[in-house]
Formats: C-alpha cells, structure tokens, sequence
C-alpha cells in the first residue's frame, strides 16, 4: 500500500524491501546485487507485464542491461531498428515519457507505435536512468493493455530507476580494465554497436552518401525486410549484403 506525507506519494513497503536487498546484494563483496533482482517481480509491484532496463543515451541506442522478458526487450530492439521512439525520448529529455495508449500516439511515433502494438505492448513507461545532468539509460516496463500508472506506481518506478541506475554504474566502475563487456547483462552501447556503425560506413561508401544518410538507407531496408538492424548490419560487414547492388 501506498502512503502521502504532504501530498507526495511515497514508496510502497514491498518497492522498499526489494530496493533494500539490491543495495544490499550489491554491497556485499562487490556482487551484483541487480542480478538478484527478479524483474518479474518488479513488474508485478509496479503493475505492469514487463520490465526492462538499458544502458546507452546517445544515437547509438541502449543496449539490454537488466530484465529479460521479451516483449519489453523486442520494443527496445525494435526503438533501435526504426529510430523513434519513447526510450529515445525519455534519454533525449531527461524526463519520464508515459504512454498510457500507443494508440493515441500514432502521430508521435507513426511507426514505431503500431509496429510495437504488433508485439504485444498497448502502454509504454520509460524512464531516465540519470546521474545529475548525465544520462546513463532508459527503464522501459509496458502493458499489454491501455492504462495509466497511478501515481503511487509511478513513486516506485522513480526509486527503482535511481536504484538501478547506481547498480548499472557499479557494474562498470567493478568491472576489470580493458574488458569490452564488463560482468553478465552490462554492455557498453558504443562497442555493442561497433557493428552498427561498421556496417553504416560502408553503405556510406557504397552509396557515396553521408554517414546519416546511410544510417536512414540500412534502417530502411532492415525495416523492408522484417529484420533487426543488428542483423542486417552483420551482413553487410561479412559482405553478405551489399547497398550498391540493391534497386532503390
């Protein structure tokens, strides 16, 4: 149950007790206390049907640091593929984008709202994972139907967004030097992206257009063809695939 103290909603006892054991699994030994924290769990507090959260806050995306359920994982996958939408937002502006209905924000997000409808989420809640003024990710819970967080969800999901926020940047400050992906579920967005950004200089070359605009061309096609940009960017490196001998 929630309680207000002047107004302010306030953190729920069963919000509390699971913050209190990641920052107690994380303080122990150097274990990762977020590891530990089941987000099933989580988006049962939070009354939602997934949860996840990413690292990441520039063009390059986040890249999945804590949660594994599919949906929330498939809309973060497929933010990246097209470019658009709330995670992107919420990283960009540094406050919360709540989407009670995708429906209503066809406008907004004219295709990445029914493209992710098609996946199964109908309410989409991110929020900033910030340290002061620097932006470290997004939190992403959804709901596979419309409907609005009540403010007493939205106080635990602000917690928990600062919680694991700090247990992210643990992982990366304990992880040993030189190490491209530090400790299980911590990623860093600029090398697991390299691939990304491999594959959009080489359409760049292939095409003779500029880096934006090849980064435009292989969404384009990755979204013609029903595939993650991930994918599609493997092939154009190992030279599966290439732009200059495709039919614009």
């Amino acid at each position: 149950m929630h309680s207000e103290e002047g107004g302010a909603e306030v953190v729920s006892d069963r919000m509390a007790m699971l913050l209190a054991q990641l920052d107690g699994g994380g303080a122990a030994d150097g274990a990762d206390g977020l590891s530990h924290l089941a987000s099933a769990t989580v988006a049962v507090i939070m009354g939602v049907d997934g949860i996840c959260a990413g690292v990441g806050a520039g063009p390059a995306g986040t890249v999945a640091a804590w949660g594994g359920e599919a949906v929330s994982t498939e809309v973060e996958d497929l933010q990246f593929t097209l470019g658009e939408g709330p995670s992107r937002d919420a990283a960009a502006t540094g406050v919360p984008v709540l989407t009670p209905d995708l429906a209503d924000a066809l406008v907004r997000w004219p295709v990445f709202a029914p493209a992710a409808m098609g996946l199964g989420a109908r309410a989409l809640f991110v929020f900033p994972l910030r340290i002061g003024a620097i932006g470290v990710g997004t939190m992403l819970a959804h709901r596979s139907a419309p409907g609005a967080l009540t403010a007493g969800q939205i106080a635990d999901a602000l917690a928990l967004a600062d919680a694991v926020t700090l247990a992210l940047l643990h992982r990366q400050w304990s992880a040993p030097e030189g190490t491209e992906r530090p400790g299980p579920g911590w990623a860093q967005p600029v090398t697991y992206r390299a691939e990304v950004h491999q594959a959009t200089g080489m359409v760049s070359v292939q095409l003779g257009v500029n880096l934006a605009e090849a980064l435009v061309r292989l969404r384009a096609h990755t979204w013609a063809q029903d595939r993650l940009l991930a994918d599609v960017a493997a092939d154009v490196v190992a030279r599966r695939l290439r732009f200059g001998d495709l039919d614009f």
